[in-house]
């Protein structure tokens, strides 16, 4: 049934791109977000007013939160799925000489058909260890005209904003691009970390936390059908004794793991976080503690140290797939238990150079200019 529905929305997308034949490129720029931290950057910059092109921002449901951070800015949000409103968002990608999307969008592949209009994917993510595009484990489940269709969408894709030739290599193969058609500008995403800093102790006294405690920030990655594995990386336990009580364990979930955790209630050592801005929560954080998602990338800007609970590693890599050479690639070691977690937090001047190696190869392109020269990038097509 999924399968037959997004063959018929891919359908009706490219009779929409059909019958907008006559729609000709102007000199707008189109932005559709489905993460609101490229689009931020990006909006920030282009408010700054050194750039003469228009821009029309088209926001999911996901980044809708967008909308009232730029008042001034021509932005909708819109329904993927509303027929109304996929015209709407292929009118402006087709009155477009630019098109910057964050993610896999079907709507792109209108672009195939018109060289004129150059579509930029700057992805939601500077960096990856879970495989995704067609070397998502779940790809290999699919039908060959859902693969067509993948293939289709990826092929819309001009050019792809990297932070990182690692990150050039792993599009090369789980998009399947020919060639070499990076910018390497660094992730827009990135370029909030190169800001002057609120100081920690104000961050910590804006949300209420204990100023006296370092922070320990548990940001686990959503794991797709097996919410009751969730697992705590230390006990109050712990944190009061191993850790001589001079940590904080903030953990932020994702929602739906959220409502399936069983936290501890009114505790002094552990408190849930999940509802705080990410970006607050890393810059107040002395120690990040992950698996396998995308956050430690960011953090590692902030050069600071982050360890690795992956207590569930064979199976998440068996379920969901892992990037070739994961364990080398990290920071660090990965943890199964709360014991090499301890043993790992013994040697602080090894996790500070393991970090600063990973971020000087992960974010090599990003220093703090990666939104300035994209949009200069798509201002001197433009002249």
């Amino acid at each position: 049934m999924k399968s037959w529905f997004a063959f018929f929305y891919y359908v009706f997308v490219k009779v929409i791109g059909t019958l907008l034949f006559w729609v000709k490129p102007g000199s707008q720029v189109t932005l559709l977000v489905s993460f609101p931290d490229n689009a931020r950057a990006i909006l920030k910059e282009y408010q700054k007013g050194h750039y003469s092109f228009p821009i029309h921002v088209l926001l999911t449901q996901h980044a809708k939160s967008l909308e009232k951070e730029f008042p001034s800015l021509t932005v909708s949000v819109i329904n993927e799925k509303h027929p109304l409103h996929i015209c709407k968002a292929v009118f402006s990608m087709l009155s477009s000489k630019s098109v910057i999307v964050d993610n896999y969008f079907v709507l792109t592949t209108v672009l195939t058909s018109r060289p004129d209009i150059e579509c930029i994917q700057v992805w939601h993510a500077n960096g990856a260890f879970k495989r995704f595009g067609l070397k998502d484990i779940n790809t290999q489940n699919r039908s060959r005209a859902d693969v067509r269709r993948f293939r289709k969408v990826y092929a819309s894709f001009d050019r792809i904003v990297v932070g990182s030739e690692h990150m050039a290599d792993i599009f090369k193969e789980f998009f399947d691009i020919k060639g070499d058609t990076f910018l390497r500008f660094g992730v827009p995403l990135t370029d909030a970390y190169y800001e002057a800093r609120e100081n920690s102790n104000d961050l910590k006294s804006k949300y209420h936390l204990p100023a006296e405690k370092k922070i320990i920030l548990y940001a686990p990655t959503f794991r797709d059908d097996r919410f009751e594995s969730f697992s705590l990386p230390f006990t109050e336990k712990h944190l009061q004794h191993d850790l001589k009580g001079e940590y904080l364990l903030a953990v932020k979930l994702h929602p739906v793991m959220k409502q399936s955790a069983e936290l501890p209630e009114d505790s002094a050592w552990i408190k849930d976080v999940s509802d705080l801005p990410l970006a607050d929560l890393l810059k107040m954080s002395d120690l990040l503690i992950s698996d396998y998602s995308s956050v430690p990338f960011e953090f590692a800007l902030l050069d600071k140290p982050i360890l690795f609970y992956t207590y569930d590693m064979e199976a998440y890599n068996r379920t969901r797939g892992l990037i070739q050479h994961y364990t080398e690639m990290i920071p660090g070691v990965p943890c199964h238990d709360s014991g090499m977690l301890l043993d790992q937090l013994k040697d602080m001047d090894k996790l500070q150079s393991e970090v600063e190696r990973f971020s000087r190869e992960w974010n090599l392109y990003s220093r703090g200019n990666a939104s300035k020269q994209l949009l200069s990038y798509v201002h001197e097509k433009s002249s």
